[in-house]
């Protein structure tokens, strides 16, 4: 059940990491390029989070979610 749960999760942060790259580009031409304006924005959070997102999804196939299951 973890792993439907971890999987979902990723989808989710993937779905949304997109959305936020949409608003990012279209923000881009007005935005300064200080780290702080960078990291306040969200084309940076939605990178962010799709990568987190992929994270997830090979993590809910990983070995060590399995071993969980077969342990219990």
């Amino acid at each position: 059940m973890l792993e439907k749960k971890l999987a979902i999760f990723g989808h989710i942060c993937i779905i949304g990491g997109c959305y936020l790259i949409s608003w990012g580009i279209y923000l881009l031409p007005v935005s300064e390029p200080s780290p702080i304006g960078i990291l306040t924005k969200p084309l940076f959070w939605g990178l962010f989070s799709i990568f987190g997102g992929i994270c997830a999804n090979m993590h809910s196939s990983c070995k060590c979610i399995q071993m969980k299951k077969i342990k219990k």
